[in-house]
């Protein structure tokens, strides 16, 4: 597209500064080298095999050192069409969740795919738990003041952050108001509280971290209803108060088909035995789970 590597860089991360994540995506696209092996339509060269090593590398370690690093020769002489391409998805993946998910070089054409998630939350949730195995105490505040350079972490939310494990509920803790001043340090309290102080679960393991997913809920603010035809269990969350009591559901949630079941099971979970008089409200969420976990 006409840009040096510097300038391909530099263009995702314009693109990361970017804050309504939630409404675009990006796909970088391009051919690795096309000399990997004698039988490559373009010729062999034996620069390509290295050449698709540093890509691959780089989306590994989240890191453009070595691509930037690389001489117009050595550029040249792996016969690559994507090397501004994989620069940009650095670039706009800097300091985020990147994961190498395959590479191959069949007919002596390299091919990757990896994947950056466009929101820093899971990152924080994940980095804030491991670090609380270090036993630091202020190490969530440290956490939330690093993980303030993303814009989508700044502003003041509320969030749910929720963990699985083999598919399987591991934790699950948050607020639907905010509590604190920004969304990054909301989302390092109740990661850690997923964590460590669910009382449905045991804390969690150090050995346990690799093994389990994260997901983080970013809610709206709260609105009340005035009748069960405006909730929708894919689309809206519940909160279900009465007589001091609350209780809440997020949306899109497995085995939750009905409003009448979500209604039911927020009611049980505050303690609630029947809906009458009962005030209910709605709000919607924006689920960010990892990159490449499932």
């Amino acid at each position: 597209i006409g840009l040096t590597p510097e300038q391909s860089y530099g263009l995702g991360q314009a693109l990361a500064g970017i804050e309504d994540t939630a409404s675009w995506g990006l796909v970088s696209s391009g051919d690795l080298s096309h000399r990997v092996s004698p039988d490559a339509p373009a010729g062999y060269s034996p620069a390509g095999a290295p050449f698709d090593k540093k890509v691959t590398e780089a989306f590994k370690k989240n890191t453009a050192l070595e691509l930037l690093s690389l001489s117009p020769r050595e550029i040249e002489d792996a016969g690559e069409c994507g090397l501004r391409s994989a620069l940009i998805f650095l670039g706009l993946g800097k300091d985020r969740g990147t994961r190498l998910l395959s590479y191959e070089a069949p007919f002596g054409v390299g091919y990757a795919v990896a994947y950056a998630s466009l929101h820093a939350a899971p990152d924080l949730a994940r980095s804030v738990i491991s670090r609380f195995f270090e036993k630091e105490g202020d190490s969530h505040v440290k956490e939330a003041e690093r993980f303030l350079r993303f814009p989508e972490l700044r502003k003041k939310s509320a969030c749910f952050i929720s963990l699985k494990k083999s598919g399987d509920l591991r934790g699950c803790i948050g607020t639907i108001f905010p509590r604190s001043g920004s969304l990054a340090m909301e989302i390092c309290e109740n990661a850690i509280a997923a964590a460590f102080h669910d009382p449905r679960f045991p804390p969690l393991s150090r050995g346990e971290l690799d093994t389990v997913s994260i997901s983080v809920d970013i809610l709206s603010t709260t609105e009340q209803i005035t009748g069960i035809e405006e909730l929708n269990p894919s689309k809206y969350g519940v909160v279900v108060e009465k007589n001091g009591a609350r209780g809440v559901l997020l949306p899109d949630l497995e085995g939750v088909e009905t409003v009448e079941q979500q209604l039911s099971i927020a009611a049980r979970k505050a303690g609630i035995t029947t809906l009458q008089g009962a005030l209910i409200s709605r709000f919607s969420v924006l689920r960010v789970r990892e990159a490449g976990r499932i």
